[in-house]
């Protein structure tokens, strides 16, 4: 079985205490990210344990529904390899390494695995009907296999704004985390955004760079009421993304 390392990435001072407190207040914490960076897997691995403590015990994640029963007998050694959205991993980012190594340390640790984003099965026309379908999964999948737990996500950050962006932006509405709200209106969502302010990820098929935001010497929060979260997590750099092969020119399956 192939076994991933991941370093936390440690939170401390009043950037920890603010996530905390939101965390506490949620009942479902969505991570909003630029994809094919290791520092949001990072971040996300060393939130299981305190997490935990508050309740939380789903990990949902942007990725197939489709390959969530796949993706589980791999991380609980039940499967040799894990599923060809990583082991032939496409354009976007997602199907990396670091996500492998948190999705395997969370299993172990024993949070349930949610993958939301639609299958195969699930063909949609246009960004308000996958965000939909998105909602729907993660919604489906929490009933099922926890619910009793609060949860941990990641997607997009346009799929985990609270309210639209103005301008040309507002096409990119509903979002995901929107949809949550209205179908589930008991369910309490909140939103942090991961603002870096330089490095690179990998997206669209090729490394790319943050733009520069200015220096930053540790994790900072601000508001998230320009970028429509309920906060904003300043991060000084980001590292791109690892993959088990090459990416090819698929943004996902």
């Amino acid at each position: 079985m192939m076994r991933f390392e991941l370093t936390p990435y440690e939170l401390a001072g009043p950037a920890a205490a603010a996530l905390l407190a939101l965390a506490e207040e949620s009942d479902v914490l969505l991570i909003g990210e630029t994809h094919g960076t290791q520092e949001v897997p990072r971040l996300m691995l060393g939130l299981l344990d305190p997490l935990a403590a508050r309740g939380y015990g789903g990990l949902a994640l942007e990725l197939p529904a489709d390959i969530r029963e796949e993706t589980v007998r791999w991380a609980g050694g039940a499967a040799p390899e894990p599923s060809l959205f990583f082991t032939r991993p496409g354009a976007d980012g997602r199907g990396n390494e670091q996500a492998l190594a948190l999705i395997q340390q969370a299993v172990v640790r024993g949070w349930q695995l949610l993958c939301f984003d639609r299958a195969k099965h699930q063909p949609t026309e246009g960004w308000a009907e996958r965000d939909a379908s998105m909602a729907r999964n993660l919604l489906e999948q929490w009933k099922w296999l926890c619910p009793g737990k609060k949860l941990l996500g990641a997607c997009g950050n346009l799929h985990s704004r609270l309210a639209p962006l103005p301008g040309e932006m507002a096409r990119f509405w509903p979002s995901c985390a929107h949809m949550v709200r209205q179908l589930r209106p008991e369910a309490r969502v909140g939103s942090a955004i991961v603002c870096f302010h330089s490095g690179e990820f990998f997206n669209q098929g090729k490394v790319m760079g943050f733009f520069d935001l200015g220096p930053l010497s540790g994790a900072e929060v601000r508001g998230g009421k320009e970028s429509q979260h309920s906060l904003e997590l300043h991060l000084p750099r980001a590292t791109v993304a690892t993959f088990l092969s090459p990416p090819n020119g698929r943004t996902g399956e």
